[in-house]
């Protein structure tokens, strides 16, 4: 019997942010250990920073001080790999998504451990949680309807309500001032918005995709993954309309875009992000197999 064995290894990297008085292009591994450690996020308070790592054997959500230290698991599901943790907006609390259903459910669970709790049901799949300003909704991507849109569902418990509905949509975030929901497509560049009332849908970039870009209330920071140079990373300012270049990635950096890779504090003088440190793979023969 002949078979491949995937070998790698990701962290999160730390960069300054749009900002940020020092110097913009210098990047640094900041969350590490020799098993795979990713989707970060900073709590809203700005002292905590929630992820996902393999380093007990299974993927778990772990919590971290704002410098990356003292880190602490919190949850312990044992396989199968549950992930996209995000922050309430008083970061007591934290959702994410988990398989273990034989589909992905959303769950909540306190930002100091405890019971996971479990909050949407069904057969369909339902992934990337975030939350509305106010703590009262947790939005997701669902394919509940046939393809995947955006729903929202009281934090509490209660019916789901569906969001998008024209142009689809799998990961959203509620901005700041709670009037626009801002969505990315699943396999589909760019970044979309809607009005939370409901409403038309719109496209705001056309670059970045699901994974890889981060609402703050300046702007959205996003990986653009389009050139052949390497990876870049922008800044697109709401006031202005305009994209700055905050760092360009040689082609031998590989930025991990299948879960939440980027993450932006409060204050904007921060990034963190996904990278692979290790990626290779081996057939791998056994013999006299029975």
């Amino acid at each position: 019997m002949v078979y491949t064995r995937d070998v790698y290894d990701t962290n999160i990297w730390r960069i300054p942010g749009p900002n940020s008085p020092g110097k913009k292009n210098v990047s640094s591994r900041f969350i590490a250990s020799t098993q795979p450690d990713g989707e970060p996020q900073f709590s809203a308070d700005g002292t905590k920073i929630v992820f996902t790592s393999a380093r007990s054997g299974n993927y778990e959500i772990w919590v971290c001080d704002r410098e990356g230290r003292n880190p602490v698991q919190l949850t312990s599901s044992n396989g199968p790999d549950l992930g996209s943790p995000r922050w309430s907006p008083d970061s007591r609390w934290i959702a994410f998504d988990n398989p273990k259903a034989g589909n992905s459910d959303i769950y909540v669970i306190g930002a100091d451990g405890g019971q996971p709790r479990r909050l949407t049901n069904g057969p369909s799949n339902n992934v990337r949680p975030s939350w509305s300003q106010d703590g009262r909704w947790i939005y997701f991507g669902s394919n509940r309807s046939g393809d995947s849109q955006i729903w929202k569902q009281p934090s509490q418990g209660g019916a789901a309500v569906q969001v998008t509905k024209a142009k689809g949509g799998e990961e959203a975030f509620e901005s700041l001032d709670g009037k626009f929901v801002y969505y990315a497509k699943l396999d589909v560049p760019g970044v979309w918005k809607v009005p939370v009332a409901g409403g038309e849908e719109t496209r705001v970039l056309g670059r970045g995709e699901e994974g890889v870009w981060a609402l703050t209330g300046q702007g959205i920071c996003v990986f653009d993954l389009s050139g052949s140079a390497g990876a870049a990373l922008q800044f697109y300012n709401f006031a202005t309309g305009k994209v700055t270049l905050l760092k360009e990635f040689s082609k031998d950096i590989r930025v991990r875009t299948n879960d939440n890779a980027l993450t932006v504090s409060p204050d904007g003088r921060w990034i963190l992000y996904t990278q692979y440190d290790q990626s290779s793979s081996n057939l791998m023969l056994v013999e006299n197999y029975r």
